[in-house]
């Protein structure tokens, strides 16, 4: 494999980590671009599937909310550098440094075969990796190593959380839903997660293509983070926004989603094929986004999955209509 200089793919970053932005100060309804990601060719997406736990119970309770709440503490963690950084540990495991690590643009909880299930119950829930690379000579981020980061960076993870330390921004200030976290809980899950790390002919793994050289990393707002104390403020159902985020991938061909554990919204990765500007790529991307919750918020059957997410488009449909008027469909 040529190293990161030797590729030409670029990540640039046009905004604050989401760490460092104001959540009190969000609103809901908004799409804006963190990261403009450029290379000599059309980008490829690889994407790998780290499970660490079966979602069970599905149905809402206190057992739900732990699980999620692990998953939540450990996403943090993951790409804090007072945490796991696992973009450090990936430098670190590659030997190709910073540059080359910032190519994975996005870590986030996944689930799938969440659009073909009918409560969720059973399905395995992790993490799934986005890393940008080109195909061809400059081949595929390897798996060994990719692995060897995310053990490395679970350890850490684990030493931290044992030695007391906090949830990586973990504030209303810097998270969306901050009173879902639990490093107990995330202890729990990172043995789970650790016993179940693959060999890499065993990782599930894809490719998705951009379709052009050029692609943005987006904050999509869809509800408002949650205010100091304000435990009552609504945000998207646990697993009603893993659904609209895997219904907002799979409608589009130019657009890849990272699913919010604070549950306020995605990472939304937005391909450029037309090399619109950035201002119409993403008013074009919100509309789309937009055009999905419409679909998915006119469910009115008897799957508590979907109904869930009916609830959750709608209201993130208000969000947008108050903010963003013009990305609404129609």
């Amino acid at each position: 494999m040529t190293s990161a200089n030797e590729t030409g793919v670029r990540v640039e970053l046009l905004s604050k980590h989401s760490s460092g932005k104001d959540h009190i100060a969000m609103t809901g309804g908004t799409l804006g671009a963190d990261k403009r990601i450029t290379g000599p060719a059309p980008l490829l997406l690889q994407h790998d599937f780290f499970p660490v736990a079966a979602v069970d119970p599905a149905a809402p309770g206190a057992a739900r909310d732990r699980l999620f709440a692990g998953i939540h503490s450990i996403e943090h963690a993951l790409a804090s550098p007072d945490g796991g950084d696992l973009r450090a540990r990936l430098a670190q495991a590659t030997g190709y440094g910073p540059e080359f690590a910032a190519r994975l643009i996005d870590m986030s909880p996944y689930i799938p075969g969440l659009l073909s299930a009918a409560d969720a119950q059973g399905l395995p829930l992790g993490f799934r990796s986005t890393f940008v690379t080109l195909g061809g000579s400059d081949g595929a981020l390897p798996t060994g190593a990719l692995l060897e980061a995310y053990r490395a960076a679970l350890e850490l993870i684990r030493e931290k959380f044992l030695a007391g330390e906090p949830v990586p921004f973990s504030t209303p200030e810097a998270c969306g839903q901050y009173n879902l976290h639990s490093a107990e809980a995330a202890l729990e899950l990172i043995e789970l997660a650790l016993a179940a790390v693959p060999a890499p002919e065993q990782v599930a793994e894809t490719f998705a293509e951009a379709g052009a050289a050029e692609l943005y990393v987006c904050d999509l707002r869809l509800v408002k983070p949650r205010l100091p104390e304000a435990f009552d403020q609504q945000v998207l159902d646990l697993l009603g926004g893993h659904l609209l985020s895997q219904r907002i991938e799979d409608d589009a061909a130019n657009l890849t989603a990272g699913n919010f554990g604070c549950s306020t919204g995605e990472y939304l990765m937005v391909a450029n094929p037309l090399g619109l500007d950035q201002e119409a790529l993403l008013a074009q991307a919100h509309r789309e986004v937009a055009a999905t919750l419409a679909e998915s918020g006119s469910y009115t059957g008897p799957d508590p999955l979907r109904r869930a997410a009916a609830v959750d488009a709608r209201f993130s449909l208000e969000q947008i209509e108050k903010y963003s008027p013009a990305a609404l469909p129609g």
